[in-house]
């Protein structure tokens, strides 16, 4: 293992990194490896990307906030969700253990709201890598998110996703996936006799993969980190399909139109476009005794978990293809969490496959709630027939 991950989740766009000294982080560095990924991405930079330390605390802070923002919504309501659905289980001050968690595997990343370069004073010396490797790998990655940041506007297309949880992570692994592909590309400039071999055999070094699971705190749920790997692995082997077939020029094509959902990512574009409009506004009126918390789109990604907490993971992703579409709304009263999801599929086939696999996958791991599960054609609903007791 070369170093820690920094991973990105809830909305999080903050990269995968590896060690620098904070005394090293001067303008002319960073102009340096700005111009390497320049020669790498065949893009140029509008202008400089400031660069800072950031002590422990106040990252601790900073992390708080991003999840807190990113999340769609309160975060008791977002935890009490996936409790109520079955991806997670139930858990004391779960929020904590993730700041806890993304706190002990950040070293450095590129925050887009003040479009600030940050390295966290002292991280630096838990990582055994190379220096100068070390180095090259954390500005190059960080600076590639820098650079998308100046077309795709990161801050604003991720809150404007905070309510499509599908379409969030969709863009991340693209996000994720093409900056590690630079990265490793810009450390390659520094190996002699280098070929498009040793990346293949160096890029899966360098995404998630590095990071073992088993490194991974127990009392993290596994959501939270299948959902943190996601985009490294994945988003890697998305944006490395597309260099194959089109180069960058067919990169510059997802800046233009980014993948719409984690289907998209899990078989490839093009893909076609997930329904919309699935949950009318009268299913989604609270009703007496109870308020909408909120409504979002899971995606093929989270079915594929959901089903694999019970199934083995080839049932469980055989029966999530076909997914064209999904809503669910969360509703609450008082301390307790209740919900409606509509999922469509491709046809009558794949809904009925879907909807066994989900019973089948409810008989051995029961969820804290009564469900009803139906099918109509290409659709299967899940409605809850009472609420779940909040998380503290």
């Amino acid at each position: 293992m070369l170093g820690k991950r920094l991973l990105g989740g809830a909305g999080i766009a903050l990269a995968a990194v590896l060690a620098a000294a904070a005394a090293d982080l001067l303008p002319d560095r960073m102009a340096e490896v700005s111009k390497q990924v320049e020669e790498v991405r065949g893009k140029r930079f509008q202008r400089s990307v400031p660069a800072s330390e950031l002590q422990p605390d106040e990252l601790r802070r900073i992390l708080r906030s991003k999840i807190q923002d990113g999340v769609p919504a309160a975060p008791d309501d977002y935890i009490s969700s996936l409790v109520a659905l079955g991806l997670v289980d139930p858990a004391p001050r779960l929020l904590d253990r993730l700041v806890d968690f993304y706190a002990s595997q950040v070293i450095a990343f590129y925050d887009p709201e003040p479009r600030r370069f940050f390295v966290v004073s002292g991280a630096e010396a838990s990582t055994g890598a190379d220096e100068g490797l070390a180095k090259n790998l954390i500005f190059s990655h960080e600076l590639m998110h820098a650079l998308q940041d100046e077309s795709l506007h990161l801050d604003a297309r991720v809150k404007e996703l905070k309510d499509d949880s599908d379409k969030a992570s969709a863009l991340q692994c693209l996000l994720e996936g093409e900056a590690t592909i630079v990265m490793v590309r810009v450390a390659l400039q520094s190996m002699p006799g280098a070929d498009e071999a040793i990346e293949d055999q160096l890029a899966p070094l360098l995404t998630a993969g590095a990071l073992e699971k088993s490194n991974v705190p127990s009392d993290v749920p596994e959501f939270f980190a299948d959902q943190l790997f996601f985009p490294y692995t994945d988003g890697t082997e998305f944006v490395r399909a597309a260099l194959k077939k089109g180069g960058w020029a067919e990169v510059d094509r997802l800046w233009r139109n980014p993948p719409l959902s984690t289907a998209e990512i899990l078989h490839g574009s093009p893909y076609p476009a997930p329904a919309t409009g699935l949950l009318s506004s009268e299913e989604q009126k609270s009703g007496p005794g109870r308020r909408l918390t909120y409504s979002d789109t899971l995606g093929e990604w989270t079915l594929r978990f959901l089903l694999r907490r019970a199934l083995p993971d080839e049932e469980a992703d055989h029966a999530s293809e076909g997914w064209r579409g999904d809503r669910i709304a969360f509703f609450s009263a008082g301390s307790e969490t209740s919900y409606l999801w509509k999922i469509r599929f491709d046809g009558p086939q794949s809904a009925a496959r879907f909807e066994a696999a989900l019973r089948a996958a409810r008989a051995k791991k029961p969820v804290p709630l009564a469900e009803t599960i139906r099918r109509t054609g290409a659709d299967v609903v899940v409605e809850t027939g009472r609420a779940v007791q909040r998380q503290p």
